[in-house]
């Protein structure tokens, strides 16, 4: 069996699909293994920085080995702020967070490789170094992607802008590809400093739009669950989401307590900045009414909103088991991260998105784009406009019936079998796994044997 290397940002949206994957593959029999940067102890408040410790605790729920980096220092004073960013400004902050200390880390997986040489490295998008790394050490990599979006497409505007897919504002497209522009070439050339360094070829322009393995890119949705991209590789897969193989028994939820004859609706804004006692207030008291039962995970708002006086439909916690509730719901109000969207759709679930930064925005586009959903400004709804697009969804039939059909397109997908497969294919062959041209994009365990069983060229 494989030794497989898993790299991952400390965050909780950018660890789940890589946990799914790393389970799956630890059943199968491989070795699997996590670097992530992190501290040992606890010697802060910091919510960013309490949420790397998160990441650690759950690795160990989840009975995944790992090892942590010293993070760089010049990533510390940058985490700091990111709690204090929204909107398109946060997306702009996590980049220039994801592209610090390159060389730092690069330096650190580069001295874990020497103790457990690895097969191959599978590492989450954002972390450029373990792309250094692995050609340094001549190792074959995996880059994991959460979604699409990162990805180019016709009508698609500029990742991150929250603009919607096909909008025909060719100005405020234009004056967002220019701040790409100039975020794309800050992060291009602080890689290619380090690949300079340690005398690699430079990397071509726009890392973060394009897959960027020569080996294996695989990504944790579906055709059907996205906008149409148009620069996808021939390495390049859909393989559906990755969500199963999570260890989340630890959370006790009284399923019980469900009425069957009310529509049901679940409400989180995630799970890092969630915080946000008003808005639950407000959510709270547009949806007081008999027809509603409301189940809201509170996060960091639990302790203030516990303490006063709620509607008798409202059940609150501090966190739920999600995956396993969600298909128990009617309606999902999400802050949209790439997590929350795609186990929604995988459930079958409408959405109301209100995003709060980040990648949050364009799934809110990509929700009304794919019909399953609506969106609102989360800091200037209205009680009003909130019921107004409950109801939208709740009596219209079409929200509803477009998420149970992607749903089921998604069943057709085993995400964390696939991603097992094919990356144990690479670490053995050690060769690009290339899509033959009677393949679609998106591989289900049916297309395995057709993709893994042809020749194909060396490296």
């Amino acid at each position: 069996m494989s030794k497989i290397l898993f790299i991952n940002q400390p965050t909780l949206g950018h660890l789940n699909t890589l946990r799914s994957i790393a389970a799956q593959m630890q059943e199968d029999g491989h070795n699997v293994h996590f670097l992530i940067p992190g501290m040992r102890e606890r010697r802060t408040h910091f919510q960013i920085l309490e949420t790397a410790f998160q990441v650690q605790e759950i690795l160990t729920r989840d009975h995944l080995a790992f090892e942590i980096m010293p993070p760089a220092l010049t990533t510390l004073p940058v985490a700091l702020l990111l709690p204090h960013k929204s909107g398109y400004e946060e997306i702009v902050h996590a980049i220039n967070l994801f592209s610090q200390g390159i060389d730092h880390y690069t330096r650190q997986i580069l001295k874990f490789i020497q103790r457990y040489a690895p097969d191959v490295i599978v590492t989450d998008f954002a972390f450029p170094a373990s792309r250094v790394a692995a050609e340094i050490a001549n190792i074959p990599y995996v880059v994991i992607y959460h979604s699409g979006l990162p990805f180019r497409g016709e009508g698609v505007p500029p990742f991150g802008s929250g603009l919607p897919i096909g909008t025909q504002n060719h100005l405020l497209v234009e004056e967002y590809e220019q701040k790409e522009k100039r975020i794309l070439q800050t992060l291009d050339a602080r890689l290619n400093l380090v690949l300079q360094k340690y005398g690699l070829p430079a990397s071509a322009p726009e890392l973060l739009r394009r897959p960027y393995s020569p080996w294996l890119n695989l990504i944790a949705s579906a055709t059907e669950a996205e906008a149409p991209r148009n620069n996808l590789t021939a390495n390049t897969f859909y393989i559906g989401p990755c969500i199963g193989k999570r260890v989340d028994s630890h959370l006790h939820f009284p399923f019980e307590k469900l009425q069957t004859k009310r529509y049901k609706i679940y409400v989180s804004l995630g799970t890092v900045f969630n915080n946000k006692p008003d808005v639950f207030r407000k959510i709270i008291s547009a949806l007081d009414t008999p027809v509603y039962q409301v189940i809201i995970s509170a996060g960091g708002a639990y302790e203030i909103l516990r303490q006063e006086h709620l509607p008798s439909n409202v059940l609150l916690f501090e966190e739920v088991p999600q995956i396993d509730l969600l298909p128990k719901i009617n309606l999902f109000i999400s802050h949209g991260g790439n997590n929350s969207t795609n186990e929604a759709l995988a459930a079958g679930k409408p959405l109301i998105i209100l995003p709060i930064g980040g990648e949050q925005a364009d799934n809110a586009s990509r929700a009304e784009y794919l019909g399953v959903g609506l969106r609102l400004d989360i800091n200037h709804f209205t009680e009003a406009q909130l019921l107004t697009a409950v109801e939208k969804i709740r009596i219209g039939s079409t929200y509803e019936m477009r998420a149970k059909t992607i749903m089921q397109s998604l069943q057709k997908t085993q995400g964390p079998h696939t991603a097992s497969r094919c990356i144990d294919w690479i670490a053995r062959h050690r060769q690009p796994l290339l899509r033959p041209d009677h393949l679609p994009l998106t591989i289900t365990p049916y297309h395995l044997p057709q993709l893994l069983d042809v020749p194909h060229q060396e490296n």
